[in-house]
Order: C-alpha cells, then structure tokens, then sequence
C-alpha cells in the first residue's frame, strides 16, 4: 500500500524545519508544526484515529529525503511538546537511525547513553549546518 503522503508534502516539513529550526540555531520543532506544514493532520489526531503508522512512516521518510537531499538529520530537531517525551523525539527517530530508545523501556545503560549521545551529536551537525547556511545566504 503506498503512503498517505507525498514527497511534495515530505520536502514542504523538510523546508520547514530548515526554516523554523536549522537556520534558527537548531531551534526544536514541534510535531504538530512539521505535520501541519505537510497539509497533513497533527500526529496525535493521527495515533488517534489509528494511524500512528502513517506517523512513522512519514517521519522515515523525512529521515531519508534528508539524507537523499544531502541536508544535515534535520529529523534530529524535531520533539514532542507535552507528555513525558516533552521535548524529545519520538522512538521511532532513534529506531530510524539503529538506536535503542533512551527515553523509553529497555537497553542497557551504555546503548541509552550512546543514544543519547548520538541525537546530541545529530543536533549539533545541524547547528554547525545552520550556520554554514545563514553566512552564504
């Protein structure tokens, strides 16, 4: 079944994060933010209504059309706003990239540090990203 969503729609969150959060210091970006800027309804409504997949897979997406792009993870930006994963990404960012979830059950001590260390890392080559851009433009 192919996705509910376009790559016209993933490259429109894409252009959004980059405006909103990599060019503006690796600021945090909601996902309801991303999701409203792809013309798509806000994730909760979507986990809701059962669709807690089309989430995931449009956040996969995001993460590969980054990388296809040649953009920085501008994945890596993107935290929920409320809930006890308040300002974190969602598991799926780190399942994405090979990470056990350190904000989540399981793994040991040293894979949810290393987890943790790598999203900080992630974070930061956009910071370095955003800056590099802000100077040419």
């Amino acid at each position: 079944m192919p996705p509910k969503f376009t790559q016209a729609q993933v490259d429109a969150a894409i252009q959004h994060v980059t405006d909103h959060g990599a060019v503006n210091m690796a600021t945090a970006i909601r996902y309801t933010a991303v999701f409203e800027s792809a013309g798509m309804a806000p994730p909760q409504e979507l986990h809701r209504g059962g669709e807690g997949d089309l989430v995931t897979a449009f956040m996969k997406a995001f993460h590969d059309r980054c990388a296809a792009r040649q953009l920085p993870p501008l994945d890596s930006l993107v935290v929920h706003v409320a809930g006890l994963r308040e300002g974190h990404p969602g598991a799926g960012y780190f399942k994405v990239n090979g990470y056990v979830d350190p904000f989540g059950e399981g793994g040991s001590a040293a894979e949810v540090a290393r987890a943790g260390a790598f999203w900080k890392a992630q974070q930061a080559a956009v910071k370095a990203w955003g800056v590099t851009y802000r100077r040419s433009h």
